[in-house]
């Protein structure tokens, strides 16, 4: 099994300290949105307990629902169509699942408390699968014989790796990303958060959700193919972090969720909740490949998980309930 060095450490945490907002005569070009059919996703009968995942093919959209242990699928206007799989442990039964992805008329499920990886057919049926030995966090299929799974490190053992390629079969390629280890266990969580999205070309995107501005981009087998940073104008949050010894420690946030168009990376920029901590925002920040801000969008309500698809935003709101926007010029 190959591995690969590349170290990686992501992380949102708690509290609030400042912003720098993005700002100056060269800023990017400024959208709204206007929400598609409301009146349907307001009557659409679907209940999202804990939405963990959104992905989209031609003609559905695929909300994965941790809690509710299922895929619920949606027409792209935002009217709910049908749900697929159930909590169990059987084919095509997940419990806890909390990635997907889809390629090529095939759904990709990491399993999280079943420990496996389900690739599922359009209607449900299971097709194929493979077991991990940790409990797989998110899943990108960039090819039918090449899946990335991510594992939340347990810090148990000190740091391990967190990123891990597979064949078609299950058969482990290689592994990459050390994991943050510091030994206190709920600043080391909040670290090693981050995401990994399909970039095009069968690569990926590695983001770092706080004190990094770096966007890596990685080919099929976990190597790093090119590295920029974000512009200093992007708008970020300065946090604190509760440690084990009663002190803080600051981290810098930059987004509380992302999502990827092709080469096109989207971030979702936290802000202040009433409470003074950080939670979904209402701005999104369009990222281009030398890391400059190409546009920024205003939401008409605060969201916690998105997908681009165009100039169409899938989005879900502070409620769990699905929302559709589409872009428009401010």
């Amino acid at each position: 099994m190959k591995k690969t060095g590349l170290p990686i450490v992501l992380a949102l945490g708690l509290g609030w300290q400042g912003q720098a907002g993005l700002g100056g005569q060269d800023a990017a070009p400024r959208y709204m949105v206007r929400e598609v059919r409301p009146d349907v996703q307001a009557e659409s009968g679907a209940i999202l307990s804990r939405p963990s995942a959104l992905v989209y093919d031609e003609m559905w959209l695929y909300v994965l629902d941790m809690d509710g242990a299922d895929i619920k699928v949606y027409a792209k206007s935002g009217e709910f169509e049908r749900v697929l799989g159930r909590k169990g442990q059987g084919p095509g039964e997940f419990h806890l699942p909390s990635g997907l992805d889809i390629l090529g008329g095939k759904l990709y499920v990491a399993d999280a408390a079943n420990r496996r990886v389900q690739v599922l057919d359009m209607k449900g049926k299971y097709l194929s699968g493979f077991r991990v030995p940790f409990q797989p966090h998110r899943v990108l299929a960039l090819a039918p014989d090449r899946v990335v799974v991510m594992s939340l490190p347990t810090g148990r053992d000190g740091q391990e790796k967190v990123l891990h390629g597979y064949d078609g079969a299950g058969q482990p390629l290689f592994e990459a990303v050390e994991s943050f280890f510091s030994g206190d266990s709920v600043y080391d969580l909040m670290r090693n958060r981050w995401f990994m999205l399909k970039a095009g070309g069968g690569e990926f995107f590695l983001v770092r959700a706080t004190d990094d501005r770096a966007v890596r981009r990685l080919d099929k087998d976990g190597s790093l193919l090119a590295e920029v940073e974000l512009s200093e104008k992007y708008p970020f949050q300065d946090i604190d972090i509760p440690v084990r010894d009663g002190k803080k420690r600051p981290l810098r946030a930059l987004f509380w969720n992302c999502a990827s168009d092709g080469a096109r990376l989207y971030l979702l920029v936290p802000e202040r909740t009433e409470d003074g901590d950080l939670g979904p925002g209402r701005k999104i920040v369009r990222i281009g490949p030398a890391g400059e801000i190409t546009a920024e969008i205003d939401l008409s309500e605060r969201v916690s998980r998105i997908a681009v698809d165009g100039k169409t935003i899938f989005g879900i709101d502070t409620d769990s309930r699905l929302r559709v926007f589409v872009m428009v010029p401010r």
